[in-house]
C-alpha cells in the first residue's frame, strides 16, 4: 500500500468512530495482506526504506550518499528497526571511512536499547567502533566529539554494567544542554535516559518528558520525538497526554512497522480498543512488506516485534467485542507461527542478553489465540484437545477456551469440568516452578467457576470467584506495568461488578465498575454493568449516559452479551 493510503487510514482512525463498520475490514484486510506476502529467498545487502521517520542530522561528510544512509540509520535506529538501522549505518561508513559521526553511528546501533542489554562481548565490540569513531573526529568538531565520548563512557571498560545506562543518560542530558535546539542530540539522550525503567528506575522519565515537550514544540511531527513521548507518558502514568501524536504516528512514519504499532500503547490506556487492534492490524502488514523488500528469512513471526503486534492487537480485537476481527488474528497464529520454525532464528540483534525461542514465541500466539475461539467460536474451541507435549500455559488456555464455550451454551457443568482441569495445571506449574503460568491458570480457573456459578443462578458464589480472580489480576500484573498488551485479556473486576449486580446489589455493581473502568477505560461491558446498576440506583441519567458509551465502544450487538460472560 502506498503512503499516501496509509495516511489516510491513520486520519480516519484518528477520530473515533469515524471508520465506523469499516474498521473491521480495514484490520482484517491488513492480516491477509500479511499473509499474502511473496516468499523470501535469502537476506540482500542494505535496502533504503521509505517512511520510517523524518529525522535528518548533518554527519561529518560530503558524499551525499554517506549522508543519506546516515539519516536512514538514525531515522531506523528511532524507529526500533535495530537490525536494518545497523545496515543503514555501516552502509554510511563503508561509503566514507572517514565519518566519525558515521562510525559513531555504527556504535550506537551496538549498545543497549529501551528493550534489550547486550552481552558483554558486544559491548566491547561497541567501544572498538566508538574508539575508531574518535580518532576520525575532525578538529574542532565539538559537537561529534561529545557524542562519540558519552559512546566510550558507555561501553568503556571502567564503567561497572550496573551503571553503563545511568553514566550515559546523564553524560547526553550533558550535551543536550550544551547544545540546545539540536534535536537529534535530544532523541538520541531521551532513550538514553528511559533505558533504565527496563528494571523499573523511572527516575530519567521527568528529564526525558521535559526535553521531548521542547523538540515537539519546535517540531510537533518528529516521528522520534513522537515515539519516546509515547513511552515517557506511559511510563510517568499519564498515558492520554500523548494522544494528539499517537493519533498521527501511523501516518507520519507508515514503513516502520513499530512506530505504526506505538499508537497502541496510548490507545489501549485511553481505552480506543478497536484502533488498538487495527493500528496493530496495520503493524503486521508493514512488518509483512519490509520482510519481503528485504528478503528476510523465515516466516513472519521471525521479526523481533511481530509477537508484540500479534498479542496486542489480539488484546484490542476482544477488549472491543470485534469477533470477525479476533478470530482473524487468531487465524492468523498458525500462519505466521508455524511449528515448522521451531529450530528457527528470530532475527533479534546481534550480541543482545535476550533470546527469542520460536517455541515460546509460538506457544504465546497460539495459547492466546485460543480466547477469541471460546468468545467467538464455541464449536471451534470446544473441538480443541490437548496433545502429548504441549506447554502447560497452552493446556491452559485451551481449556479456559473451553469453559467459555461452555458458557455460551448456558453448560454450567461443562464450565466446571474445565475449571477443574485448570486447577490441575495450576498445581503441576507450582510444582514445575511456573509462576507465571500459576498466575494465569489462577485467574482463568476463577473465572470459570464464576461463569458457572452465574449460569446455576448462585451469584454469591461468583461473587467470591470473580473477587479471588480479579485480586489475583491486579496483583500480578498492575496496570501500570503490564498493559504492554495485557497478560491478561479483560479486567476481571468487570465480573464480579456483573456478579454483584445478579446478587441483587446494585451499589456494589456500580463500585466495581467504576474500579474496573479506572484502569480499563471505555470498557464497553463494565460500562453496560455500571448503566444497569445505576438504573436500579435510580440515575436514569447517568444509567442513559453510560449505556450510550457502552454501545458505541463495543463493535458487536451489546445485547447478545449476556451478563453471564460479561
Amino acid at each position: 500500500m502506498k503512503a499516501a493510503a496509509f495516511a489516510l487510514a491513520a486520519v480516519a482512525l484518528a477520530v473515533p468512530g469515524a471508520v465506523g463498520a469499516d474498521a473491521t475490514a480495514l484490520g482484517v484486510g491488513y492480516i491477509c495482506g500479511a499473509e499474502r506476502t511473496a516468499p523470501r529467498a535469502g537476506p540482500l545487502p542494505a535496502v533504503m526504506l521509505t517512511g520510517v521517520g523524518n529525522g535528518s542530522s548533518p554527519a561529518d561528510t560530503s558524499s551525499r550518499e554517506a549522508q543519506g544512509w546516515y539519516d536512514e540509520g538514525l531515522n531506523l535506529y528511532h524507529a526500533f528497526n535495530h537490525n536494518e538501522a545497523s545496515a543503514a549505518f555501516a552502509k554510511a561508513a563503508a561509503l566514507d571511512p572517514a565519518c566519525a559521526l558515521c562510525e559513531w553511528g555504527v556504535a550506537l546501533g551496538l549498545g543497549q536499547t529501551l528493550n534489550y542489554g547486550v552481552t558483554p562481548a558486544q559491548t566491547a565490540v561497541a567501544l572498538s567502533h566508538a574508539d575508531r569513531a574518535a580518532k576520525l573526529v575532525k578538529p574542532g568538531d565539538v559537537r561529534a566529539q561529545g557524542v562519540i565520548a558519552a559512546l566510550q563512557l558507555r561501553y568503556g571498560k571502567d564503567t561497572p554494567d550496573a551503571k553503563r545506562d545511568t553514566v550515559y543518560g546523564q553524560a547526553m542530558d550533558d550535551l543536550v544542554r550544551r547544545f540546545p535546539g539540536d534535536d537529534e542530540i535530544a532523541n538520541v539522550a531521551v532513550q538514553a535516559l528511559l533505558i533504565p525503567a527496563r528494571r523499573d528506575d523511572f527516575s530519567g522519565v521527568p528529564r526525558a518528558e521535559a526535553i521531548l515537550k521542547d523538540v515537539l514544540a519546535r517540531h510537533p511531527d518528529d516521528t522520534a520525538a513522537i515515539h519516546y513521548y509515547i513511552h515517557a507518558t506511559e511510563f510517568a502514568g499519564h498515558p492520554a497526554q500523548a494522544l494528539p501524536y499517537a493519533d498521527k504516528l501511523a501516518g507520519l512514519a507508515p514503513g516502520a512497522s513499530h512506530l505504526v504499532h506505538m499508537a497502541a500503547h496510548t490507545l489501549m490506556h485511553v481505552g480506543q480498543y478497536e484502533r488498538v487492534a487495527v493500528v496493530d492490524a496495520q503493524a503486521l502488514k508493514v512488518d509483512a512488506d519490509v520482510e519481503a523488500k528485504l528478503r528476510y528469512a523465515g516466516p513472519l513471526s521471525s521479526q523481533v516485534y511481530y509477537l508484540h503486534n500479534y498479542t496486542f492487537g489480539l488484546a484490542g480485537a476482544l477488549m472491543a467485542g470485534d469477533g470477525r476481527l479476533a478470530l482473524k488474528y487468531a487465524d492468523h497464529a498458525a500462519v505466521a507461527f508455524p511449528a515448522t520454525f521451531d529450530h528457527g532464528v528470530v532475527a533479534m540483534p546481534p550480541g543482545v542478553a535476550r533470546s527469542a525461542d520460536p517455541v515460546e514465541r509460538r506457544t504465546t500466539a497460539s495459547a492466546r489465540s485460543l480466547v477469541a475461539y471460546g468468545r467467538y467460536a464455541p464449536d471451534r474451541a470446544l473441538a480443541l484437545a490437548d496433545a502429548a507435549g504441549d506447554a502447560r500455559i497452552l493446556r491452559v488456555y485451551r481449556h479456559y477456551a473451553r469453559g467459555e464455550a461452555f458458557a455460551t451454551r448456558g453448560d454450567a457443568a461443562g464450565v466446571r469440568r474445565e475449571a477443574e482441569a485448570v486447577e490441575a495445571i495450576a498445581a503441576e506449574a507450582g510444582k514445575a516452578s511456573e509462576p507465571g503460568t500459576v498466575d494465569i491458570a489462577a485467574i482463568a480457573g476463577d473465572v470459570l467457576a464464576g461463569r458457572a456459578a452465574l449460569l446455576t443462578r448462585e451469584p454469591a458464589k461468583a461473587v467470591e470467584a470473580f473477587a479471588r480472580a480479579a485480586q489475583r489480576q491486579e496483583k500480578a500484573f498492575p496496570v501500570a506495568k503490564n498493559f504492554d498488551p495485557p497478560p491478561w485479556w479483560y479486567p476481571v473486576r468487570r465480573s464480579l461488578a456483573a456478579a454483584d449486580l445478579a446478587a441483587g446489589k446494585p451499589a456494589d455493581a456500580a463500585r466495581e465498575a467504576k474500579a474496573s473502568l479506572a484502569g480499563w477505560p471505555d470498557d464497553a461491558l463494565a460500562l453496560r454493568v455500571l448503566s444497569q446498576a445505576e438504573a436500579k440506583l435510580g440515575d436514569a441519567s447517568a444509567a442513559n449516559a453510560h449505556l450510550v458509551r457502552a454501545r458505541r465502544a463495543w463493535r458487536g450487538d451489546l445485547s447478545k452479551a449476556p451478563l453471564d460472560l460479561t
